[in-house]
């Protein structure tokens, strides 16, 4: 008997065979019922596997069937026990690490999926928000971002949108999968507790803004967009205006706000993206969002974030998308309060 528990040890085979003989007569057991045993096949193919010198099992009653339970297969029963307990030891290690090999990646590639749509569907939520003010509005325009003063910065959009009770839920310009930004004291030097008028999960309204101390401004100038960035606006035959919604599926509105944003588009070491740096999802007039990989955007027709010029102001003309994060004005040279 020891020397059959030996051999199974050593021949998997063998074991998955004497499992399936196992599993056949299991139901004898449990009732009278006739019940279809092994295939005679299966019988000899395990018979003839046993090596030549292991006495045949007979009839005796000394000798109770063997079960995979009956059988030592720990590797302690035998002189190269030890042996086999490190080699499998070690192949239980390689498996693991070729395992975690396999599926790291994936991993990886799941996780920065689930980030990149969760920011996508915030645009889209966005994005119905927007239309729905475009139907309200009488000329058909996107919430305006002003030319100078208070409401010179990208973020107006979403005090626009809030003021006209279309932003249900003000943590939809918060991407999900990013984190929050810490509010600073006036100086910049330190983290402070937000007021009740100024944080992160409320937004003044268009007419409370105008009343603000030039500090509360500039927080509220610097967050009300959220990790967003919004169009800046164009300039028309009529001079600079919002940009009056016409569904084109080449005209960015809004985008992931990168990191990091550069002056002019000669400066690409400093912009940086979110998104493990690969790129952006870009939301487009007609409701597509698209991911945009950050080696491709200087090579697109327009940039999503600097018109024609290069310059990170307003579009030079009515097709001219220009997007810029929550603090951003239209033009350089505007006044913000």
């Amino acid at each position: 008997m020891q020397r059959v528990s030996d051999w199974l040890r050593d021949h998997p085979e063998g074991r998955e065979q004497l499992a399936e003989i196992e599993r056949s007569l299991k139901p004898l057991e449990e009732s009278f019922e006739a019940v279809e045993g092994p295939s005679d096949d299966l019988l000899a193919r395990t018979l003839a596997a046993i090596p030549d010198g292991i006495p045949p099992m007979d009839d005796s009653p000394a000798d109770p069937p063997v079960t995979l339970t009956d059988v030592d297969l720990s590797g302690e029963a035998g002189a190269g026990g030890n042996r086999w307990n490190v080699m499998d030891s070690i192949g239980g290690l390689l498996s693991v690490a070729t395992l975690l090999a396999l599926l790291l990646p994936t991993i990886a590639a799941g996780r920065f999926e689930a980030r990149k749509v969760a920011c996508e569907d915030r645009l889209r939520r966005n994005w119905t928000a927007l239309m729905q003010y475009v139907y309200r509005s009488e000329h058909g325009r996107l919430p305006e971002v002003a030319e100078s003063g208070r409401e010179a910065f990208a973020g107006m959009f979403a005090i626009r949108l809030a003021d006209a009770g279309l932003m249900d839920d003000v943590d939809q310009r918060w991407c999900p999968s990013a984190d929050l930004p810490v509010l600073s004291d006036a100086g910049g030097s330190g983290p402070q507790e937000p007021s009740p008028l100024i944080s992160l999960s409320t937004l003044p309204s268009v007419e409370s803004l105008h009343s603000l101390p030039p500090d509360d401004l500039k927080r509220v100038q610097q967050f009300a967009g959220g990790h967003y960035a919004y169009t800046l606006g164009v300039i028309g035959d009529q001079g600079f205006s919002a940009p009056r919604f016409e569904a084109r599926s080449s005209f960015a509105v809004m985008a992931d706000a990168p990191l990091e944003h550069a002056m002019t588009a000669d400066q690409p070491a400093k912009m940086r993206f979110s998104h493990s740096g690969q790129g952006i999802n870009v939301l487009y007039e007609d409701g597509s969002v698209r991911f945009i990989r950050a080696d491709a955007l200087n090579s697109m027709p327009d940039h999503p974030f600097f018109n024609h010029l290069g310059a990170s102001e307003a579009g030079v003309n009515i097709d001219d998308a220009s997007l810029s994060p929550s603090w951003r004005a239209p033009f350089s040279i505007s006044l913000q309060r």
